[in-house]
């Protein structure tokens, strides 16, 4: 019996593979990015707030020492520092989830385990039928 030789993919189709799941990739990153601006407020045409000084900052005095410090060598600017103050500040939904967002989640990606659990036992009777002939039992 002759070694078996799975199917071999043109290079043509492996450079499509490769081009597909670089839009997918790309897409998630865009529309993910462009959501969460969406939901910071950072929509087009909103007008934002001009940055409080250093010293009106709620952060400790060593802090606004520091921030101070980092303003002067050029590392951050004004709105930066307010942008992680405000980051920072304690709140009760800063870890806030959806639990619909979780079931669909959970939902989306059990049905891809079952789509491609079931899609890899098709193609590994494929591979037996195609290695040792149809199956006695009438069942492929």
């Amino acid at each position: 019996m002759a070694p078996y030789e799975p199917p071999r993919q043109s290079l043509r189709g492996q450079f499509i593979d490769a081009v597909f799941i670089l839009v997918l990739l790309f897409a998630t990153l865009f529309v993910s990015t462009y959501v969460l601006s969406l939901q910071a407020g950072g929509a087009a045409g909103g007008e934002e707030a001009r940055p409080r000084p250093v010293s009106e900052l709620p952060i400790s005095a060593a802090e606004k020492q520091q921030f101070r410090k980092m303003i002067d060598v050029g590392m951050v600017d004004l709105r930066a520092v307010n942008d992680s103050v405000a980051a920072n500040r304690a709140s009760t939904d800063k870890y806030a989830f959806s639990v619909l967002s979780l079931v669909v989640t959970a939902a989306i990606i059990i049905a891809y385990m079952a789509f491609v659990y079931r899609l890899s036992f098709k193609e590994y009777r494929e591979v037996i039928e195609e290695k040792f002939g149809p199956s006695e039992g009438g069942r492929t």
